[in-house]
């Protein structure tokens, strides 16, 4: 086979002599700077060539020409949830480049499409392990991460990513409904979705307490969560059936904890710690939580910005409201 080779090649380069000049405008290429020539002859694929010119066999090399400069793809939002069951609705714009012309070449047939299609992946599963508040504030760090994810897969196909840059559409009201929530915190209504649940705790609270002329300036903590011992009765421990662990840190640097059992008997409250994990724990300072119930500080710039921490079910935090509409009866 070797030999056959050898006296094939030979035979075309005495066919490329004896056809000078006119051979010349046939197999004779000019290769700009931003690409690359990938010669196959007989089959075989043969080092890159170029920039410059670049000389071609007749009959027995075949070549393609391999765009060296950066491309660049969006993908569409797409709709999945976040590791605490935020749906939210995220897109991308991703750059890249052939790093390799022959592994482009040889590894896959639609080198864009393969891309997009691994990047899209890659993200969507990076998203399903992100918190909401990670999600939004810190986009430019998961976008390295996902740059990193996307060229561990795609660096065997000769493909190098440049940038990837995250674009958070929505947070999705819930799952039966296909309604985005702005993320512009002036612009949240108490609808639904955890943001609207975080809303509506801190405004029933404050209103409640406007409607029976006791919140000042100066309402102690003790005194705020000293009203949820009135509404505690074995109706609303069927309905909610949850457990809630409060931590609050106290101005004095101590962290003072509030547990909220409505799974057993009538339902319990105090401070203490819960002798099981809750379904859902919260973290705040005293300072933001009375800024919240003020209205001082935005409940969903609190919990991006890391200031109130959310852990457990979003859809077990939403039953708080029923706690709430006793709150406001009494």
């Amino acid at each position: 086979m070797w030999i056959c080779h050898l006296g094939i090649t030979s035979l075309s380069f005495l066919i490329l002599i004896i056809t000078l000049p006119i051979s010349i405008w046939w197999f004779l290429k000019i290769v700009p700077d931003y690409e690359r020539v990938v010669i196959f002859r007989l089959g075989r694929v043969r080092p890159a060539r170029g920039p410059g010119l670049v000389l071609l066999l007749p009959l027995i090399d075949q070549f393609k020409r391999i765009d060296m400069r950066i491309r660049a793809f969006s993908i569409h939002p797409c709709k999945v949830k976040s590791r605490d069951d935020v749906p939210v609705s995220m897109g991308a714009d991703v750059q890249f480049r052939v790093c390799d012309p022959i592994l482009s070449v040889l590894s896959v047939q639609d080198l864009n499409f393969v891309t997009q299609h691994t990047a899209e992946n890659l993200l969507a599963q990076s998203l399903g392990r992100k918190y909401l508040r990670e999600i939004h504030g810190d986009r430019v760090r998961i976008g390295e991460h996902l740059k990193e994810d996307i060229n561990e897969q795609v660096k065997p196909w000769g493909v190098c990513v440049e940038r990837v840059e995250l674009s958070l559409e929505a947070v999705l009201r819930s799952h039966e409904e296909n309604v985005n929530v702005s993320l512009t915190p002036q612009a949240i209504t108490p609808t639904g979705g955890f943001e609207q649940l975080i809303m509506q705790f801190f405004s029933m609270v404050q209103d409640s307490s406007t409607t029976h002329n006791t919140l000042s300036a100066d309402l102690s903590l003790q005194q705020l969560l000293s009203r949820l011992e009135g509404v505690l009765s074995e109706s609303l421990v069927s309905e909610v059936g949850s457990t809630y662990q409060l931590y609050v840190t106290l101005s004095g640097g101590e962290q003072a904890a509030y547990l909220l059992d409505l799974k057993s008997g009538s339902g319990r409250c105090g401070w203490g710690v819960l002798s099981c994990p809750a379904d859902v724990t919260l973290e705040i300072t005293e300072d933001d939580l009375l800024s919240l119930i003020k209205g001082e500080l935005n409940p969903l710039m609190a919990y991006t910005t890391g200031r109130l921490r959310v852990v457990g079910n979003l859809q077990t935090a939403l039953r708080l409201q029923k706690v709430l509409r006793m709150i406001m009866r009494t």
